[in-house]
């Protein structure tokens, strides 16, 4: 059988089944035989439930026994200069190992050159009260920063 005898085969079975199952009328009333199913009951005042306030963030959310979402914060730091500062290097930890005294937890590392501020944000844990700041590498001059209630830390050197 050729490719045109098998085409004219499909497409008559294929009018065939349409033919047999009817087309669905748009609108109107239902085809003669068919049986319609009475239209739901409307309800004249809907009782109306109050919508839920969705919470944009886990920061929202607020769980018995005082447990929130809040992991982590952005803390805005400031660290400002009496002078002009030519190169400065400032490393930025979250805490004091216990055992040795020294910063741990690097979260950042910049140079600062003919400056005489430095700023950045810093995802930090919620958990988190001060940070660490070294700067030049000098053990002298590690100074534990407190985070503000507005998670800010302004620091001036002299």
């Amino acid at each position: 059988m050729g490719n045109l005898s098998r085409l004219i085969i499909q497409g008559c079975a294929a009018s065939l089944m349409i033919i047999s199952m009817g087309c669905s009328e748009q609108g109107g009333s239902p085809p003669s035989g068919s049986v319609s199913e009475p239209s739901p009951d409307i309800e004249p005042n809907p009782t109306v439930v109050p919508a839920l306030k969705l919470a944009e963030s886990f920061d929202e959310l607020i769980i018995e026994d005082g447990f929130t979402f809040a992991m982590q914060r952005t803390v805005k730091i400031d660290i400002y200069f009496s002078q002009k500062q030519e190169f400065t290097e400032i490393s930025i930890f979250t805490a004091f190992d216990p055992n040795t005294n020294m910063p741990i937890n690097l979260l950042e590392k910049a140079q600062i050159y003919n400056a005489i501020k430095f700023s950045t944000s810093l995802p930090v844990p919620s958990y988190t009260e001060s940070m660490v700041v070294v700067i030049n590498g000098d053990s002298y001059a590690e100074l534990d920063l407190p985070i503000d209630e507005t998670n800010h830390i302004h620091y001036l050197v002299e």
